[in-house]
């Protein structure tokens, strides 16, 4: 395969990805990914954008990221999260205002600002066996399964099952997304027979410990900071991602 140059003109960066690159085919750790420039005004401005939920990050994304072995509409929400903080430190500087937090003892609204630059990606201690999968052990079952992060196209197509189910019922969310989870039960790779298991036999209390275990260990960004509100108290607030992230660089 050709290798693909990038224009000499571009100023770019190497971003480590928070997802060591385990959901996808090429398995690559990490993207290159250009600085912004003035042109990104149009972005970061468009009314119809910032408008749209995720516009304005979607169409950063893809404008940003250079490697042409990822599709940036597959990265996952970590790694777009570590594209998006790289984003703003190098054009705006890493100090992030929070606005309108409360303290916990006096309950009144404060400010507090955040060093972006201190966040950290999670310890990520999972091992992988030959399929690329990791091992749990259901203990109310008494089985081992071995499982999958999702990619970012199976979490949009769970959310689009809750968003297009016609109120027949209830939403299949769970149970959808621990049958793109769970890849093999006991060695057994068939999809029907973990569907079935998963539907009729799985106790809530496995669904539930696998859920949090898996979450626990997920890679990603570590976007929780303890703060000290103006009365003392220590809080903690977590990093969001949106239209407000980027309000800086339109002078908003």
């Amino acid at each position: 395969m050709e290798e693909f140059k990038i224009d000499p003109s571009i100023a770019y960066d190497i971003v480590e990805l928070p997802s060591r690159g385990i959901v996808y085919p090429s398995k690559k750790k990490s993207v290159k990914v250009a600085y912004l420039t003035a042109a990104d005004e149009n972005i970061l401005s468009s009314p119809n954008l910032i408008a749209s939920s995720g516009g304005v990050i979607s169409e950063l994304i893809k404008r940003k990221v250079l490697d042409k072995d990822i599709n940036p509409e597959d990265l996952v929400e970590e790694d777009k999260q570590a594209i998006l903080i790289f984003l703003r430190n190098t054009a705006f500087g890493s100090e992030y205002n929070m606005k309108n937090l409360t303290d916990p003892k006096t309950k009144e609204k404060f400010d507090a600002v955040v060093d972006l630059s201190r966040l950290t990606m999670k310890d990520f201690k999972l091992v992988e066996d030959v399929n690329g999968e990791y091992s749990y052990f259901l203990e109310k079952s008494g089985i081992n399964i071995t499982f999958k992060y999702l990619t970012q196209k199976q979490e949009e197509e769970i959310t689009k099952i809750g968003e297009s189910w016609n109120g027949a019922g209830i939403a299949p969310i769970m149970t959808k997304r621990l049958e793109f989870m769970i890849k093999s039960i006991n060695g057994n790779r068939n999809p029907m027979e973990i569907h079935s298991f998963i539907e009729n036999v799985m106790p809530i209390a496995d669904s539930q410990n696998f859920r949090k275990y898996a979450e626990q260990n997920k890679p990603g960004v570590e976007l929780v900071r303890k703060i000290t509100a103006p009365s003392g108290e220590e809080i903690q607030v977590e990093v969001g991602f949106g239209v407000e992230f980027f309000r800086p660089f339109y002078g908003i």
